[in-house]
């Protein structure tokens, strides 16, 4: 999973423009043009049935986030070997409300993956 400043996916490709884990502002809070989440989540052979999986970004202990939950659901029962899953979140003029550590959260299931995002006030 990354940061990025855009993804597409064609043909079953994905491709990642940009990728960042910190933002730079001059004062905040500031607005990000274009940012996008992206993920490739594989299930293998024997992980096949319904899975549940839920993004956001949270300021680190705090209530504030950047990318409210979305929550999504995959099927992949009915898949010929390993299922590949691409999510891309897009926002667009997301705000970052102030400086500091944001938390990247990709729950899967029971997993949890987890990325920082800085945003840096930059003088």
């Amino acid at each position: 999973m990354t940061m990025c400043d855009s993804a597409q996916e064609y043909n079953g490709k994905l491709v990642i423009v940009g990728t960042f884990n910190s933002l730079f502002a001059k004062e905040f809070p500031a607005t990000h043009p274009e940012l996008a989440f992206v993920a490739r989540v594989i299930f293998g052979e024997n992980e096949k049935g319904i899975h549940n999986m839920e993004v956001s970004i949270k300021k680190n202990d705090e209530d504030v986030y950047i990318m409210p939950v979305t929550k999504m659901r995959a099927d992949t029962s009915s898949t010929d070997g390993n299922a590949i899953i691409h999510i891309i979140l897009r926002g667009n003029n997301t705000v970052i409300p102030a400086a500091g550590i944001y938390k990247v959260l990709l729950k899967v299931d029971d997993d949890v993956f987890e990325s920082d995002l800085r945003a840096v006030l930059k003088k």
